[in-house]
């Protein structure tokens, strides 16, 4: 609800005499006294543990010129040793509920005292309602009457957003293309405490609680809880939120999922279904190893030749390949082009750039005969001067292109006659990184000694994605760019490839974003969900590593990342500290609650988090919501949001 749905009196709208609980005792700056009785919690439907409460002078007639809002934190039962406060309380004790015609008066046994934090103040200004996050007086005399606020009243409390915040959020939403009202999505209902008995009131009864999808562009969002609280439910609930704000605004927001566990690229018993499924035209899946309904997210070795010889260092390196000086050798060699600033001289830049190409043939000679599939029609193109085209095989020029076999057969005869082929230098015409190559083809070292040579390249064909024309990097952020939902799936294949993979990918939108703001252009809006967030941006993890890069630095490039762990004490400190929106369900040790309660309010709730194990009862603090608000976040279902989606 927003705030120009309430009343003519906002203030007045908030107050509720039906739900009244009982009498303000005693406040200061930070906390406040509540005394009540059973008849009247009873009668107000229960006060759990950590629910709001407003407090506020009601008068006939009038609406009250402020009103406190608390939250309860406990109870205060120890013997009260103020005289003062001690008569004050015997004087409200006498003092009837606001409904003494329908409520019995409670007896002396029947009365107790709430311990409360004050979370601000509401009042009127310009005819707004305004919550000010503190308290600017307060009368210690004044007995002010409790109310615990329910249905319009509680939504207009949890769905508050400050004036100022609103024209803030306008302003950067004109500045995104969005017009009208600023976009808002219902994520759950106000929940207070595990046992729903009471404080609930049936569905027709819950307070909705709303997102406002600008506190999620260029942010950060943590998300932390134990498995099975449901992180992936409340992750995939955002991703839901922020496509519908592309949608219904016409807005291309990217988003792209690093899913570690395949919760969110399949369907599950859990999560009863998958945002491919409901965004069917939207979504690109990606994996490291074939599968239907999935894009490879590996590179074609034949095109991309740098990143599919990381790849298969990577490999070899992992695996138990018995070493030798040719494999070393090959581990080594680099593929980068030569820089023409680096040489001496046109001619010389010319035969590096000859000698580049002649060992990249080689190196596509070399897996075309370990078995990698070869593109469709596609040629192996290099240059040798005439006088070794005619040694090797006068019928055939390599620079017209050679298809994958014929290089193979070319580079055969080469090494059968390579030591007659000497430079106009008095240079062996192939170099050293080329020579390992054609080792590798002929598997004979220079000592022409058998090694298996392009069989240890054999294990790692699945590697290769033969039908890819474009860098999957450049791929990905084209998807992204167009307002698509990328989905890497990373629960099959190399970890230490899905490592090397997931970082290079990131580093790649990182670097692509940041040189069009360079430019002096807007970037495309991406948003970056993370899971185990802590193996990437974790406290130990150095600040210039891209993880932390992109949590520090992505806003100005347009990059927002929501980032997801079982440990708020595993994320970087820095990282953490600048996090605008968190979201928090159960957590299971004090260390982790200690690490929390450093941050907003989270410490009210430290007892509830540990306690209450309930799937999807959240704690959410907003870079819009003042403070943190208990709720339950709703069940991410397909068919709701796929009805969503064709609005």
């Amino acid at each position: 609800m927003s705030n120009s749905g309430l009343p003519a009196d906002p203030l007045l709208g908030l107050i509720q005499k039906h739900q009244f609980i009982g009498w303000l005792c005693a406040i200061d700056f930070e906390r406040a006294l509540v005394l009540t009785s059973d008849v009247w919690k009873a009668q107000a439907h229960g006060v759990p543990h950590n629910c709001f409460l407003l407090a506020a002078a009601v008068e006939a007639g009038r609406g009250p010129g402020e009103i406190f809002l608390l939250r309860v934190t406990g109870s205060a039962d120890h013997p009260v040793t103020d005289a003062a406060l001690l008569a004050k309380l015997e004087a409200l004790k006498g003092r009837s509920s606001l409904n003494a015609a329908e409520t019995p008066e409670p007896d002396e046994s029947q009365f107790g005292r709430l311990q409360c934090r004050v979370l601000g103040t509401f009042y009127l200004q310009d005819g707004r309602l305004r919550l000010g996050s503190d308290v600017e007086n307060y009368s210690t005399a004044a007995g002010l009457a409790v109310f615990r606020p329910v249905g319009s009243a509680l939504e207009a409390i949890v769905n508050y957003i400050s004036p100022a915040r609103v024209a803030a959020a306008q302003e950067e939403a004109l500045r995104l293309g969005l017009q009208g009202d600023l976009p808002r999505f219902p994520i759950g209902t106000v929940r207070y405490a595990s046992t729903e008995r009471l404080h609930r009131g049936g569905p027709a009864g819950r307070a909705v609680f709303h997102l406002n999808a600008i506190d999620f562009l260029a942010r950060r969002t943590a998300v932390f809880g134990m498995t099975r609280t449901g992180k992936s439910n409340t992750v995939k609930k955002l991703v839901a939120v922020v496509k519908h704000t592309s949608d219904d605004f016409r807005l291309k927001i990217g988003q792209i999922i690093y899913d570690l566990n395949g919760e969110y690229a399949n369907a599950n018993q859990q999560d009863q279904g998958s945002l491919a499924g409901v965004f069917p035209g939207d979504t690109v899946r990606y994996r490291m190893l074939p599968a239907p309904g999935f894009e490879l997210i590996l590179n074609n070795f034949f095109r991309q030749i740098a990143e599919g010889h990381s790849t298969l260092r990577g490999l070899i390196e992992a695996g138990k390949v018995p070493r030798s000086a040719d494999l070393e050798a090959f581990l080594s060699m680099d593929f980068v082009p030569p820089d023409k600033e680096d040489c001496s001289s046109e001619y010389e830049f010319q035969r590096q750039t000859g000698q580049y190409r002649l060992k990249i043939a080689a190196y596509q000679a070399v897996l075309t005969r370990a078995g990698y599939e070869v593109p469709p029609d596609f040629k192996i193109t290099f240059e040798v001067n005439a006088a070794i085209r005619n040694k090797v095989n006068p019928s055939i020029d390599p620079a017209n292109g050679l298809t994958a076999t014929q290089a193979c057969e070319w580079f055969y005869l080469a090494r059968q006659i390579q030591d007659g082929l000497i430079t106009h230098t008095g240079a062996s015409w192939i170099e050293p990184d080329t020579n390992v190559l054609i080792n590798f083809l002929l598997q004979k070292n220079d000592q022409g000694v058998y090694f298996p040579g392009f069989r240890l390249l054999q294990p790692y064909k699945d590697y290769h994605a033969p039908n890819r024309s474009t860098d999957v990097c450049d791929e990905i952020y084209q998807h992204l760019t167009a307002g698509r939902i990328v989905i890497l799936d990373l629960s099959v294949g190399d970890p230490v490839q899905r490592e090397r993979l997931s970082k290079r990918i990131a580093r790649h939108l990182l670097r692509s974003s940041m040189a069009t703001f360079n430019a002096g252009q807007h970037p495309p809006h991406i948003v970056l969900y993370v899971e185990e967030a802590h193996n990437l941006i974790g406290r130990h993890e150095p600040l210039t590593e891209i993880w932390p890069t992109i949590a520090k630095e992505g806003a100005k490039a347009r990059i927002a990342i929501v980032y997801a762990t079982q440990e708020v004490s595993s994320i970087h400190p820095n990282i953490l500290a600048n996090t605008e929106n968190i979201i928090v369900s159960h957590l299971n040790n004090r260390n982790e609650i200690s690490e929390l309660a450093k941050y907003y309010d989270f410490g009210d709730f430290a007892d509830s988090l540990i306690r209450a194990q309930d799937v999807g009862f959240g704690r959410i603090k907003t870079l819009s919501n003042p403070f943190v608000i208990p709720v339950q976040i709703d069940k991410f279902d397909p068919e709701q949001e796929m009805r969503l989606s064709r609005k």
